[in-house]
């Protein structure tokens, strides 16, 4: 890309009207109980699954439509495969899907968003140059429960006018009660990672993150909760 380009960084959704849009993301999700280790190992003996390990496959295929201000909606389906490791068990769905999204990719009506999904959610409205970074407040949900994620996004580099590299970073608090464990609360969330912008097809291509989630307490010198880990890789693809 040019230098004089590289200062002048646009990223939002633009998807045309009628466009084929295909997503494919693979999720790896592990929960590890914090017990004593004396405690741990009844579980364990007793046959209960202390170390949780989800592996999702989702495959979106949908088409654009679009309305005023650059809003997309997508119709399609939602075929996802969830792999209960532990357990042995794997399940398979295939449901109709619609998304509406704002040139920001913010979800409309408004709402928490799955930690992963926020990472590039609420872009920004002003142009950046490579190097300069944005800062994004976003409302999540997890594994472990509800909060707020604070991410930094910064502008890596530019390759060839099809590639916008962008590094991802943010942590969290985990606030909400879903779960019914307030004595945890209030936990943490970190994600590191990329994603990928094409600026000629207007939507994010490639997203791969790492997050990190933690409900832990100390109480009399004996540690309890749950610590997550969790691999994200998302590959966009649009066709007229």
């Amino acid at each position: 890309m040019h230098p004089a380009a590289a200062c002048s960084i646009l990223l939002a959704l633009h998807i045309q009207g009628g466009s084929h849009v295909v997503q494919q993301a693979a999720y790896d999700d592990r929960i590890a109980w914090v017990l004593p280790p004396d405690k741990l190992a009844a579980f364990a003996r007793s046959g209960v699954v202390i170390d949780e390990d989800k592996k999702t496959r989702i495959i979106v295929t949908t088409t654009a439509s679009k309305s005023a201000h650059d809003i997309v909606t997508l119709h399609g389906t939602l075929n996802t495969t969830t792999v209960d490791v532990p357990r042995h068990r794997a399940t398979h769905s295939i449901v109709a899907f619609t998304n509406t999204v704002t040139p920001r990719n913010d979800p409309l009506p408004a709402a928490a968003i799955d930690v992963e999904q926020a990472a590039m959610a609420d872009l920004p409205v002003q142009r950046y140059c490579v190097g300069q970074s944005w800062q994004t407040h976003v409302p999540v949900v997890t594994s472990l429960g509800s909060g707020v994620a604070s991410i930094v996004h910064t502008i890596a580099r530019t390759a060839n006018g099809r590639a916008i590299e962008v590094d991802v970073k943010g942590t969290g608090i985990i606030s909400g009660l879903e779960y019914n464990l307030p004595r945890l609360l209030p936990g943490a969330i970190g994600i590191t990672g990329k994603a990928w912008y094409d600026p000629l097809t207007g939507v994010i291509t490639r997203e791969q993150y790492v997050l990190h989630n933690r409900l832990i307490r100390t109480t009399k010198g004996k540690t309890i909760g749950f610590l997550e880990t969790e691999t994200v890789d998302v590959t966009t693809n649009v066709s007229r």
